[in-house]
């Protein structure tokens, strides 16, 4: 008998060669697993941007004799996480005026952190910690508006461990950058639709290397967590006229949580010798109120 999980694996598998419609619908399934319960098949076709006869082609393309049947996949074993998919705000402006739109805005970011925390379970963010905090070099792929959630993770990763570069900084080619990846390394990706150009790159290189890729995306059907040994997902949606990002930070200093937890006692150390040197240096005011250290 078929599992959630055997089920979401063979819908990565197939959904490159899917033709447009199918592989809308297969990945908006593949991200949103629960609305596959929590939806009519008509509500769910209407998220996913398909007619109603796609998810029942899509359903007879994975070998089930009906959507009924595919469904009992999911009725059977899949756990909801807790409002992980509850009502977003709306995009839409209603021309309610600033402060109701605010108040969406922030209503949005709120829902945006629920989901995150509902669908990457701790054991992922464990397993992902052990990756980035045990390969001989980290490498962060984050272009374009992703830069910032990118930035963020390699500043806190430098406190805790050597060797941590963002890919494509300091004038240095992505694709020299790429090209001297190794088994022992590991890579984080950032990314969401649209996807830039670099994933695929990104993805060729992990590949043909062998290093370690960890992926933080809106997706699991993309180029790059394709090939990923853990992926964490985190929303865009909002009242903005841009994606919100609101989350993917969220995850990334989650993830630093992890690492330092992964990496204990030698982390701490380090954390409090680059925090003396700050102070020593005058990077830090001395009228912070600083904590005498033990």
């Amino acid at each position: 008998m078929m599992t959630v999980q055997e089920l979401q694996a063979l819908i990565l598998e197939m959904l490159p060669d899917m033709p447009r419609q199918l592989a809308l619908a297969a990945r908006h399934i593949a991200d949103h697993p629960d609305e596959v319960l929590v939806h009519s098949m008509r509500d769910l076709a209407s998220r996913a941007s398909v007619a109603p006869a796609t998810l029942l082609r899509l359903a007879q393309t994975l070998k089930f004799d009906g959507w009924a049947d595919f469904r009992a996949v999911y009725a059977r074993q899949l756990r909801s996480a807790p409002d992980a998919y509850a009502e977003r705000a709306s995009r839409a402006l209603d021309g309610s005026g600033l402060a109701a739109l605010l108040q969406e805005g922030f209503a949005a970011q709120r829902a945006n952190l629920d989901h995150a925390a509902g669908v990457n379970p701790p054991e992922a963010f464990k397993r992902s910690a052990a990756i980035l905090a045990e390969a001989d070099r980290v490498f962060i792929s984050a272009f374009m508006s992703c830069r910032g959630p990118g930035m963020t993770f390699a500043y806190l990763c430098r406190l805790l461990r050597d060797n941590v570069f963002l890919l494509g900084g300091e004038g240095s080619p992505l694709a020299a950058d790429l090209a001297l990846l190794r088994p022992e390394d590991a890579v984080l990706t950032i990314n969401f639709q649209p996807y830039g150009r670099e994933i695929d790159g990104v993805a060729r290189a992990v590949r043909e290397s062998g290093a370690k890729l960890v992926c933080l995306s809106d997706s699991r059907a993309t180029q790059v967590t394709r090939v990923a040994r853990e992926a964490l997902i985190f929303p865009v949606e909002g009242p903005s006229f841009f994606p919100s990002l609101t989350a993917a930070h969220a995850l990334v200093e989650c993830l630093a949580i992890a690492v330092l937890t992964h990496l204990g006692d030698s982390a701490t150390r380090r954390i409090r010798r680059i925090e003396d040197a700050y102070y020593a240096s005058g990077t830090y005011s001395q009228t912070n109120n600083r904590r005498k250290a033990n």
